[in-house]
């Protein structure tokens, strides 16, 4: 606001800035500014309601007369100050109504000036921000208790700085007090401001409440003088008149104990002192679940809570001190192959079960518990450590093995269960995290082999660090546009013509080198990462297409392989539809190439998808076919328009039995009206025999290697 310079007289002045304070609705007061003591002169009715006082109480009284009991003295001298200076200001003072409740008010002074620049009266505009100031106290009582919490994390710490806090920051002149529920359903004070403990215990007006069914709304009002006879001496020593409680409860509605405020002087209960309450008990509440959980963390330092067993850290260091003493060993990872049935089944309980019980019958094998350690590494998987040289490591290897030659009794039931087991050493040059690590690869490794026990080999590790290179750099390429395209052009075979390229994707990385498509392709399928990639060479090929157009230049059809992964994915139909239109090349110049796997298995899925693309013009070819899942059962189910036949068979044609093949698939293509195509031909021999089985196309170094795009354009222009 600004001062506003009036047309008006003093004598004109006063009775227009009545008429305007009372169209208000947040009260206004008009505070004559001449006199030393500020006194109002006149009050609007909001601001009559806002302080409770009438306005002949008001009139004559200064600002002074909404100072209480814990009216700040600094602020109070600081806000006559504002007003002597007779300038226009804001500020936020703790006020009190006529029945001694505190509010906070917002003040909005604006002088007003007379004609000839003389100011008499000012407009004091107040308004009630007691809720927002509340919400702003605990906001900071929040902050304050979280970092009481990571630097202690000790409840009756935490708990008492919340009382001290509340009793600094709160509105009126009270104690406050927490009371908490033990295990044997007895309330117990365990935190209190300035009032000391020793009275809240002797008071012990909480005890009933223990018995109140759940409502998180009631607040319990205690007339404490009527209440504690016995105690009155205590009661008026300290000024006490009556109690508020409100229960504290957890997000599962049990009871966790009570906040108390003790009112020093005899007031009610308002709506901003229930609103106060109601957000401050769910502090205290999580502020209780976190110290619970923080002594849960303490009690798991050392066992698993599910099974029992030690845990990592405890593991850890012991095989730390191993170590140290110079001793070596072998780490086993320990792995039952029916855990996920079981759990699947029955439960994870009975999955830790599980683990408990294979670990309690290998204990029990004779002379070991002295010489082992042991941990549950993973919700599947625990660990075994023993000081074993390599001889010995087979006896002990197979004595673990044994303990399955019983059944487990889960779940009322008698499982079978078989062991894989991943084997790796320790010793003082080898870091115990990258034992744990040799280990956990060797079982993962046993997995894939399918066997029941495997050893950690360093080719392993090697090519575990290839596979995460490459999935490393794959990011990078997509970003830096590594990609790049081959064409190999597909042949009739009867005339020797091009009648198609088929797109290969290539990639050389700066930090790689040339990285094989067999490698970067699983791996990309594996990260979800393949979509993108296809997308980047399909818009080179979309835009090899599309340069030849515009000059007027031969361009033939050409197919581009797509991931199963990427085909099954719910926006490839229309991202794939949408580029090809963006380039406007039309559909008869652009062929999907699927390659068979079992990812293809989705019947229902794959038609529909086919389906579509046919009807709009867009032709479709299975690639690698033979050497996938179950290719003869579908293939009469999906629109393929085309059928390439892998290089693996076209290598051995000249076998009867794969000749057999061969001839089979290229009859069956044309009875399904499919066109064929012979992948990998590499000698005249293989042509030949083709030729004869009426196979119409084919593709394979006997006539071109993969060409760049460049060469691609030369080869078009020449033909």
């Amino acid at each position: 606001m600004h001062n506003t310079n009036m047309p008006l007289t003093k004598d004109e002045i006063f009775p227009f800035l009545c008429h305007i304070s009372e169209h208000f609705q947040s009260g206004i007061a008009i505070i004559n500014i001449k006199k030393t003591d500020f006194p109002f002169v006149y009050c609007n009715e909001a601001f009559i309601s806002l302080t409770g006082f009438s306005r002949d109480e008001l009139i004559g009284n200064g600002i002074s007369s909404l100072r209480g009991s814990i009216t700040n003295e600094e602020m109070d001298a600081e806000l006559l100050h504002l007003l002597s200076s007779k300038a226009p200001f804001e500020k936020n003072v703790l006020h009190y109504q006529k029945d001694g409740t505190a509010f906070w008010n917002h003040l909005t002074f604006q002088p007003i000036k007379e004609r000839g620049g003389i100011t008499t009266y000012a407009l004091l505009h107040c308004k009630d921000i007691t809720e927002q100031m509340l919400s702003k106290m605990l906001s900071k009582l929040e902050h304050e208790v979280y970092i009481e919490l990571e630097k202690d994390g000790d409840l009756k710490n935490t708990l008492q700085l919340i009382a001290e806090k509340v009793e600094r920051y709160y509105i009126r002149d009270i104690y406050c007090a927490i009371h908490i529920v033990k295990e044997n359903r007895q309330l117990q004070a365990i935190a209190s401001g300035s009032l000391p403990l020793r009275v809240i215990k002797a008071l012990n007006h909480l005890e009933i409440s223990l018995t109140a069914n759940y409502n998180d709304n009631v607040i319990y009002i205690n007339e404490l003088t009527l209440t504690n006879h016995h105690y009155n001496k205590i009661i008026q020593g300290y000024n006490l008149s009556s109690c508020w409680s409100k229960p504290i409860y957890s997000n599962e509605k049990k009871l966790l104990g009570y906040i108390s405020i003790y009112i020093k002087e005899n007031h009610p209960l308002k709506n901003v002192d229930i609103e106060f309450l109601k957000k401050l008990s769910p502090i205290i509440a999580l502020s209780m679940k976190y110290v619970e959980q923080k002594q849960e963390l303490k009690r798991l330092a050392f066992f698993d809570k599910s099974t029992g067993l030690p845990n990592y850290y405890n593991f850890y260091n012991q095989l730390e001190k191993w170590v140290e003493d110079k001793n070596n060993g072998a780490i086993l990872l320990v792995h039952p192959g029916e855990y996920s049935s079981i759990v699947d089944l029955y439960g994870r309980k009975f999955g830790d079960e599980l683990i408990h019980q294979i670990v309690v019958r290998i204990l029990s094998l004779a002379n070991l518990k002295e010489k082992m350690i042991y941990v549950r590494f993973s919700n599947s998987s625990f660990i075994v450590a023993v000081k074993k040289s390599n001889k010995k490591l087979n006896n002990f290897i197979n004595q673990i093995l044994q303990v399955t030659t019983f059944p487990f009794r889960i779940a009322d039931r008698d499982i079978f269960i078989t062991l894989k087991i991943g084997i790796s050493h320790f010793e003082e040059n080898v870091t115990l995290d990258e034992s744990i690590r040799r280990a956990d690869i060797a079982l993962t490794n046993s997995h894939f082999k399918n066997s029941t026990i495997s050893f950690f080999k360093k080719e392993t590790d090697e090519i575990i660090q290839r596979e995460l290179n490459i999935l490393n750099q794959l990011h990078f390429a997509l970003q830096n546009e590594e990609f790049t395209v081959q064409l190999q052009p597909k042949i009739a075979l009867s005339t020797g013509t091009i009648e198609g390229f088929e797109a290969l994707a290539r990639w050389n990385s700066p930090v790689l080198g040339n990285v094989s498509p067999s490698e970067f392709i699983a791996i990309a399928e594996k990260s979800r990462k393949i979509n993108e990639i296809d997308i980047s060479i399909l818009k080179l090929v979309l835009n090899f297409l599309s340069s030849r157009l515009k000059n007027g230049q031969k361009i033939v059809p050409i197919a581009v392989n797509i991931s199963p992964v990427h085909f099954y994915s719910e926006s490839f139909v229309l991202d794939f539809i949408s580029l090809v239109e963006e380039y406007e090349i039309p559909p008869e110049f652009i062929k999907i190439e699927i390659t068979e796997s079992a990812q293809l298995m989705d019947l229902d899925k794959a038609k529909e998808i086919l389906s579509e693309l046919k009807m709009l013009g867009y032709e479709s070819s299975i690639d690698d076919f033979g050497v996938g899942f179950s290719s003869l059962s579908y293939l009469q189910q999906l629109p393929f328009s085309e059928i390439k036949i892998d290089r693996s068979f076209i290598n051995n044609i000249s076998n009867a039995e794969m000749h057999a093949v061969v001839q089979t698939i290229v009859q069956l293509a044309e009875n399904l009206r499919m066109q064929v195509v012979a992948e990998g031909i590499e000698t005249a021999e293989q042509f030949s025999i083709l030729q004869k089985m009426g196979c119409k196309s084919g593709q394979g170094y006997y006539f071109f290697k993969p060409m760049s795009l460049e060469q691609a354009e030369n080869l078009l222009d020449t033909i």
